[in-house]
């Protein structure tokens, strides 16, 4: 039988003489090579491509045997030709084609296999299995070439666009002149990809037949129907809203035609929508209820009763012809009317939660005599109101003001009350202020209770000290409290508190209302009152004497007011309404001079009592007073010392040791004497080392330590002074 050519024949016979010849040391091979690729793992997909790339990536087994001197490499082949396309050390590729692919082991003898000669994308496993042991070659080494398959494939981009929900104001609305708007509110946030729209559909009837098409959420309609806004987002590329058909075309026929109903189309439809119904409403009620707000919600049971009252915002509307009312209502399920009042204002005797409503009704229409206290409930008036798809024109406040009333009866029936500052702050004078409070007259006193005050200091309301009444002498600057302190002497002693170290808040930890067990009531807080260094306040100043000589210069009689004067007050005397304050001996009279200002406590005045002496003329013989003055030694008359400053207006340098400059207020003559007097009042004459024409110079050396007074007599002028000799 001819089956093959020659040369086929020649070549077949070839390659299994080779084959017969080899048998022998291939099995030898075989035998010695232990290198085994184990297996490879992979996903087997599809895997998509993202971008024209996807990530091929094998889980190879445990047991792959690498002989010492042995590799390890992966190898990704395509389709079942195996055709090998890439190589690398980690069983991780990218590729970027759609294809069938494999990934294999290789653990292989470098020296006996080079895997430069593989030609990527030519040579197969098939080729490289043919050269080692486990195909019949040569080559020790191991090849998995049972590995999964895996595909890659181009997948669809994943749809994310989302219509949110939508929400209406009203659920009824009324046509008027046969019109109404509809309007809706996107509920959420919606999805709008890149190049998507999104429009409103309004549509009629359960059938959710579509009859208008718009950008905004807002339709005007003219018939009575159930109509819905839905949300619809998509791209324009691949729905068109063209071929909608208003009228007729319904959102379940669009929505089969979306991803979402089982189309094809990427696109998202709020089919549940925002129903509104229209209706011809031929009553038109314009009546509102305010909106009441409860003064003090939760309350306790005073002597078995609480007053319950409510605030009224702003927003009642009461038409012509109207009134409103107040209803008590008790509960919190049926609400039960209790009572009717004309004010939000109700006395209840029982612990229980309740409301005031405030209802606002046309006697002409509703009879209040139709409430039966205790069995009428506030449903049953909402539901004969228009509000409550009832016929009455009028409006019912249904929430109301809510209060909870309980049944407080404390074991401990006492309160302090509060206090309040008689001046929050308090000027500190001479060492010491004095602060007070007064009660606000809320207090509560059993019987046998006393009304005591307690004084503390700084922030952490350190006590102090305590009294009967509430006013304290303080002896330092800072922040004080006065707090009102009611207690039962009985079972409340002062050595419980230590006065410097007990604070407030930890007395008020031992009472009741601090969760302590001793009855008696604290205004933990009390009265802030501060304590500040304050300038002394001015007045008047105080009165005062002098005597001066005809013949002195004018002087400032406000420079001989004591204590702390006011400046810019005005001077009088018996005989002129007004004087200057200027004092000029040579032609002023003599007499009262009187100071007056106004301060805040009033109207201030001080004296001052000038006398005016002849004094002697100075011939030289005269004697120094220490306190300033002279006397004349042939006439034995005292005068004052100068008053207008006739004092030696520059000495230096002061203190000294050496030379002592002087410079006095008038020019010197011949006549000139210069007195020392120590601090003993010894006297001592010195003749000065240089004239000036205003001054002169001493030598201090010669002098003991200590003050000098120095006193310069010439003619009719004197001048003093006062210098510090210190020790060299």
């Amino acid at each position: 039988m001819e089956y093959f050519s020659a040369p086929l024949r020649h070549f077949i016979t070839a390659v299994s003489c080779v084959a017969l010849l080899a048998a022998p040391l291939r099995s030898s091979a075989q035998s010695e090579c232990n290198a085994y690729a184990g297996t490879i793992s992979v996903d087997v997909g599809p895997i998509c491509l993202e971008q024209g790339q996807a990530l091929i990536t094998g889980v190879p087994s445990s047991d792959a045997v690498v002989p010492p001197g042995f590799a390890s490499t992966y190898l990704l082949t395509r389709t079942n030709g195996l055709t090998i396309e890439q190589i690398g050390t980690v069983p991780s590729f990218t590729v970027n084609t759609v294809d069938v692919w494999r990934m294999h082991r290789l653990v292989y003898d470098p020296a006996g296999l080079d895997l430069g000669t593989v030609q990527l994308g030519s040579t197969s496993a098939y080729d490289i299995q043919a050269q080692l042991t486990q195909g019949g070659g040569t080559v020790c080494g191991s090849l998995s070439m049972t590995g999964a398959a895996v595909k890659t494939m181009a997948c669809e981009p994943a749809c994310t666009a989302f219509a949110s929900g939508m929400s209406m104001d009203s659920t009824t609305v009324c046509l008027q002149n046969n019109q109404a708007t509809l309007s809706a509110t996107v509920s959420g946030t919606s999805i709008i990809p890149a190049g998507f729209q999104q429009r409103f559909l309004l549509t009629r009837t359960n059938g959710l037949i579509i009859e208008q098409i718009s950008s905004t959420p807002s339709f005007t309609v003219g018939t009575v129907d159930v109509w819905r806004i839905h949300n619809l987002v998509y791209d324009p590329n691949t729905l068109d809203l063209g071929q909608v058909q208003l009228g007729t075309t319904t959102a379940y026929d669009l929505q089969d035609m979306l991803l979402q109903g089982g189309g094809s189309i990427c696109a998202s439809l709020d089919i549940s929508g925002a129903p509104v119904k229209t209706g011809e409403c031929t009553k038109s009620c314009t009546a509102a209820a305010g909106v009441a707000s409860a003064d003090q919600p939760d309350q306790c049971l005073a002597k078995g009763m609480a007053v319950l009252s409510a605030t009224i915002d702003g927003s009642a509307v009461i038409p012509a012809g109207f009134s409103a009312v107040y209803l008590l209502s008790e509960g919190s399920g049926a609400q039960t009317i209790l009572e009717v009042g004309t004010l939000p204002e109700f006395t209840v005797t029982a612990a229980g939660s309740y409301r005031i409503h405030m209802f606002v009704y046309n006697p002409a229409t509703f009879n209040l005599s139709g409430i039966v206290p205790g069995v009428t409930s506030i449903a049953d008036v909402d539901m004969q109101l228009m509000q409550g798809e009832g016929d009455i024109c009028a409006a019912l406040d249904l929430n109301g003001a809510f209060f909870q009333v309980a049944d407080c009866t404390p074991t401990c029936q006492v309160d302090a009350g509060t206090m309040v500052a008689e001046n929050n702050q308090i000027c500190f004078w001479d060492g010491s202020a004095i602060i007070a409070a007064a009660s606000n007259g809320d207090y509560a006193l059993p019987d046998d209770f006393i009304l005591g005050y307690f004084l503390s200091r700084g922030t952490d309301l350190t006590l102090q000290a305590l009294s009967g009444t509430p006013s304290f002498m303080v002896m330092d600057t800072g922040v004080y409290h006065i707090h009102a302190f009611a207690y039962d002497a009985a079972t409340f002693n002062a050595s419980m508190v230590q006065l410097g170290t007990t604070t407030a808040y930890q007395l008020n930890a031992m009472l009741v209302q601090g969760g302590g067990s001793i009855c008696a009531g604290l205004d933990v807080l009390g009265a802030a009152i501060y304590v500040v260094n304050c300038p002394p306040p001015c007045n008047a100043g105080l009165d005062s004497t002098v005597t001066v000589c005809l013949f002195d210069p004018p002087f400032e009689l406000f420079s001989l007011l004591g204590g702390n004067p006011c400046p810019d007050g005005t001077w009088t005397t018996a005989a002129d309404p007004q004087v200057d304050g200027i004092f000029d001996p040579a032609s002023d009279p003599a007499g009262a001079y009187y100071y007056t200002v106004m301060t805040a406590q009033g109207m201030d005045t001080a004296m001052i009592t000038v006398n005016v002496l002849e004094c002697p003329e100075l011939d030289g013989l005269v004697s120094v007073d220490p306190d300033g003055g002279y006397t004349g030694a042939n006439t034995g008359i005292s005068c004052p010392p100068d008053l207008n400053g006739l004092r030696i207006t520059s000495i230096w340098p002061n203190p000294a040791t050496g030379l002592v400059n002087f410079t006095l207020p008038f020019a010197l003559s011949n006549a000139m004497a210069v007195e020392l007097i120590d601090a003993t009042g010894r006297k001592v004459r010195v003749r000065p080392l240089h004239f000036r024409n205003d001054g002169f110079t001493l030598d201090a050396t010669t002098l003991s330590p200590g003050a000098w007074t120095v006193r310069v007599a010439d003619r009719n002028n004197v001048a003093t002074g006062r210098f510090v000799r210190t020790a060299q």
